[in-house]
């Protein structure tokens, strides 16, 4: 038996990476029988004679959305215009990451379509992420890029984000070989076409970028108390509320709502946090 990486799984065959070679391999009739998923991220054993896996390695992470295993940084790629930043969307994005307890980035793409004023708004409200912990880098500038190029060379980093946002863009910069496949906002609907079609791992110097599929809306499927205690500064503030387990809503002497009209930014995220809480509870 080898054990290998699954590095892509198209329709039921499992791309597996061992030993600097990849093998195209199905799942054993014992793992179909007994129900094993596979899927992209998954360490397995499988019979190189004959390319079937005959079991999977016990995973550290799983995501439901993207579907991949044993990751833990992830790069979320969010575009300052065509289709435009979308702060909602970002803090769920970064919310389910949190729960997931993964490392969570951000990667800002298309500041070069924005004016300077715009660019300087923008790097505002995105300085508020980087004061409560998340690396930022707008990858139009060469600082930035060359910070998170550097950053990328050591482990597995996942890119993924909303349709149309540049995931594939910017991998075709960190690694021209690859010609990915990139294409145009949709006028119509406000936003990109999918180009990628299945999570794929990308060898890249000493680790690995792993492309996904973009969406163009996302759900959360945890509970409130998972959410309330995952927005990051809420919960040290929420040590100094007067009641345990307050959700920050409508609760007396919380320590977040009182904070809220002090910063354009910490209010916008109370927003979408109570904007998450409600979707919940819909």
């Amino acid at each position: 038996m080898v054990t290998g990486l699954v590095i892509k799984a198209v329709a039921g065959h499992f791309y597996v990476e061992f030993e600097g070679k990849v093998r195209i391999c199905n799942a054993s009739t014992k793992l179909k029988q007994n129900k094993q998923r596979i899927i992209t991220g998954d360490y397995v054993n499988f019979d190189e004679k004959n390319s079937y896996i005959t079991s999977v390695e016990k995973r550290t992470h799983e995501l439901i959305r993207p579907k991949l295993a044993n990751v833990k940084d992830i790069i979320l790629v969010f575009s300052s215009i065509e289709p435009k930043m979308n702060f909602n969307l970002l803090d769920k994005m970064i919310v389910i990451m949190e729960i997931n307890s993964l490392n969570v980035s951000i990667a800002i793409t298309k500041t070069d379509l924005m004016s300077e004023n715009e660019i300087t708004i923008l790097k505002k409200q995105m300085n508020y992420y980087t004061e409560i912990g998340y690396n930022v880098y707008f990858i139009n500038e060469n600082k930035d890029f060359n910070r998170l190029n550097e950053i990328l060379k050591i482990t597995k980093f996942v890119f993924t984000g909303q349709t149309g946002v540049g995931k594939s863009t910017l991998i075709n910069r960190l690694i021209p070989d690859l010609d990915l496949k990139t294409n145009e906002i949709s006028k119509a609907l406000g936003r990109g076409k999918h180009t990628t079609r299945e999570v794929t791992f990308f060898r890249y110097n000493e680790g690995y970028i792993i492309d996904t599929p973009g969406f163009s809306a996302l759900t959360i499927d945890y509970t409130k108390e998972q959410v309330r205690d995952n927005f990051i500064e809420f919960f040290e503030l929420s040590k100094c509320c007067k009641f345990n387990g307050c959700y920050h809503v409508n609760e007396p002497k919380c320590a977040v709502k009182d904070k809220i009209g002090q910063d354009d930014n910490f209010d916008r995220r109370h927003i979408n946090y109570i904007k998450i809480l409600n979707n919940l509870e819909e």
